[in-house]
């Protein structure tokens, strides 16, 4: 019984960690998406033309 009681005391705990989680933390900023995309591979084994465009990509997703 008191290994019941004490798993649903945890479960509880971790769903209450879980949602202040959730609503501390916030998404990433759109402008930073460049700098994904620098950290791949790809990017880095790309020739000059070919790492403008990707970067250019990167940017054109995020709304003025």
């Amino acid at each position: 019984m008191a290994v019941g009681i004490a798993l649903v005391i945890t479960g509880l705990v971790v769903a209450a960690v879980t949602l202040w989680f959730w609503r501390e933390s916030r998404p990433d900023n759109p402008v930073l998406g460049p700098l994904e995309v620098i950290g791949e591979r790809a990017f880095k084994e790309a020739d000059e033309a070919t790492r403008k465009e990707m970067l250019q990509r990167a940017r054109s997703t995020v709304e003025p």
